[in-house]
């Protein structure tokens, strides 16, 4: 059965069931087929059918978001992209990825015609602030797509069988219009089936996620899937994606070249070698962090002037509220118990 015959049965069903959002759902991705194969004639006579104002670009007014059947709660939150290339530093490794990622996406043409998809489903991990949520808005935003947010809050639900059922509509909705869906935080949905500390619900969401992934045929579009404890993913979820990208802390030199696109436009004396030298073992967001603390510093005392002891001092004051907060756990662990 092809595509167009799958389509045309679900907006038939749709139509049946009065199901609008699938019915609209269903109609865009019949749309995007057509614009994958460059009918863009056809595509537009789709469009002026739905209501879409014919060439123009679809109108937020009538895109139908994904909402909990219970509360409506929207699923996902669509969001405009302002992350270019000057707000974002990627290590060598990384930028290699991206790079390939982004030039398949823009010759899927070009492969379609030898018969092969670009990469779409996308595995980010690494670190917390090492730039994997910022990179899916950059991607976003060279591609000229919304991004979709998948709000966890709203997926994951007490009641048995809502979460699975929530993913579907999830899926069926970026499979609706081209975007970047945004999994953050998939470790939370997508747990090794063999942990023994899990209930059956969740082991059920896992398997509704691994048959989303399997289904989901991206035409415009691309699915990135963010996890700060990827050994906590199922192996069978690895599988399911085109490429896994590495996120690792920025080293010497884009920690240097962050620092400097953070200070420009800022009267800066001092070094900023020196003070990238300091940051060693931060992240991007580390690094943004103390440099905001810095220069906040600078506005505060009323100086048109930054130092570099007012970033100094805000990486020394980071770098103890680390060690005290790690020590916590520890003087919680040796305290003494009271008996009674």
């Amino acid at each position: 059965m092809t595509a167009l015959n799958r389509h045309l049965i679900r907006l038939f069903e749709a139509f049946r069931e009065r199901d609008e959002v699938a019915f609209h759902s269903t109609a865009q991705a019949i749309i995007a087929d057509e614009l994958v194969a460059n009918h863009h004639s056809v595509a537009k006579h789709l469009r002026q059918a739905l209501g879409n104002g014919g060439s123009k670009p679809l109108s937020s007014e009538l895109i139908i978001l994904p909402r909990d059947r219970r509360d409506g709660e929207e699923l996902v939150r669509l969001q405009k992209s302002q992350v270019d290339s000057t707000k974002i530093v990627f290590t060598r490794q990384t930028r290699e990825k991206v790079t390939r990622i982004l030039d398949e996406q823009r010759k899927r043409i070009e492969l379609a015609s030898y018969g092969y998809q670009p990469k779409a489903k996308l595995l980010f991990w690494g670190g917390p602030g090492c730039g994997k949520t910022y990179t899916a808005f950059y991607l976003a935003y060279e591609l000229g797509l919304p991004v979709g947010v998948i709000r966890l809050n709203a997926l994951v639900s007490s009641f048995v069988g809502d979460t699975a059922s929530h993913l579907q509509k999830i899926f069926d909705f970026a499979d609706s219009m081209p975007m970047v869906l945004l999994i953050d935080e998939v470790d939370a949905i997508g747990k090794e089936r063999d942990d023994r500390n899990e209930v059956g619900e969740l082991k059920r969401v896992v398997n509704s996620l691994l048959q989303a992934l399997d289904t989901f045929i991206p035409r415009t579009g691309i699915v990135v899937a963010a996890s700060n404890h990827q050994y906590l993913l199922d192996d069978a979820l690895w599988r399911r994606f085109d490429d896994v990208v590495q996120f690792p802390l920025p080293g010497a030199a884009e920690r240097r070249l962050y620092l400097q696109r953070l200070l420009n436009g800022v009267e800066f004396e001092g070094s900023i070698s020196d003070l990238s030298r300091k940051m060693h073992g931060f992240s991007f967001a580390d690094i943004n962090r103390v440099t905001v603390e810095g220069v906040k510093t600078m506005i505060l005392e009323g100086r048109q002037q930054l130092e570099a002891r007012d970033i100094g001092n805000r990486i020394q004051e980071y770098k103890l509220d680390l060690i005290e907060a790690k020590a916590v756990p520890r003087r919680r662990r040796t305290q003494p118990t009271s008996e009674s």
